[in-house]
């Protein structure tokens, strides 16, 4: 069982706040407040106050000599109690270490059973990762083989498609050929006929022409006969009108003499035959 803790004594060991012996001088108490002055303000809470507290009870030499006393036993006191403390501190220390070890020894194993669980959950991954890789690369050739059975039944249904288009074209092109040769053959054949029946035309027009120059010539030829039978004066007194009869000659510019009766024709009359009349 452990003992009670020695309780604080109620006077602090001046001599020990100013790191003083007790048989230290003035001039040593008051050297050694200067120097502890600079490092701790006395204006402030420990250790700066009891440094003060101190100065002023030992530069006193009343209250120092009454301290002087009752030191060998205050000093005493203050041994025991900061060995106890320092016992304290020590054990604290020792605990806390071996919480800190303990901790640490803990949090050593949680790591390793961190990384423990990690390594399994990585393996875990890894083989349900192969198994999803081997699980996709026979869904990618499953469906590469359909695709490729899909393109062989496309291609086919393709072939059979551009056969049937190719034949139909032929078929059409065939028509179109067979009908415009029938309409070629049909314009020819047309033109034939209308080039046959202008020729007939054109012959039974000339036949036509011919008959009709055929008997203007013969009235042309029995009117002079009868004018140079009649006298000479009554070809005198006849009009001054050309009498021979219109031929429907085609119309000429310019002037030209009746071969006739000499009359001088003018610009878009119709003048008699100037040749020698048609053979």
């Amino acid at each position: 069982m452990d003992q009670a803790p020695p309780e604080e004594p109620d006077l602090p060991d001046y001599y020990d706040d100013l790191g003083l012996k007790v048989g230290a001088t003035l001039r040593d108490i008051k050297l050694a407040f200067r120097k502890l002055a600079i490092l701790h303000h006395p204006d402030k809470k420990a250790p700066g106050a009891c440094v003060k507290e101190a100065y002023d009870i030992l530069v006193d030499e009343t209250k120092r000599r009454a301290y002087d006393r009752i030191y060998p036993a205050l000093q005493e006191q203050w041994v025991q109690y900061k060995r106890w403390k320092w016992i304290q501190k020590a054990r604290e220390e020792s605990e806390r270490a071996e919480e800190e070890r303990r901790q640490r020894i803990a949090v050593e194993e949680a790591a390793k059973k961190l990384a423990e669980a990690r390594k399994a959950r990585k393996e875990a991954e890894e083989k349900r990762a192969a198994a999803e890789k081997a699980e996709r690369e026979r869904s990618r050739q499953s469906r590469e083989k359909l695709a490729e059975e899909r393109s062989r039944e496309a291609g086919r249904r393709a072939r059979e498609l551009q056969e049937q288009a190719a034949k139909e074209r032929l078929r059409r092109e065939s028509e179109r050929e067979a009908e415009e040769r029938s309409r070629e053959v049909a314009r020819k054949a047309r033109e034939q006929q209308e080039k046959v029946a202008k020729e007939r035309l054109a012959e039974i027009m000339m036949r036509e022409r011919q008959d009709t120059l055929r008997r203007d010539w013969t009235n042309i030829r029995q009117h002079a006969e009868q004018g140079r039978s009649e006298p000479t004066e009554a070809k005198h007194q006849q009009s001054s009108e050309c009498i021979h009869p219109q031929f429907g000659w085609p119309r000429k510019n310019g002037r030209a003499r009746c071969q006739f009766c000499g009359k001088a024709c003018v610009k878009k009359n119709y003048p008699a035959f100037e040749a020698s009349g048609p053979k």
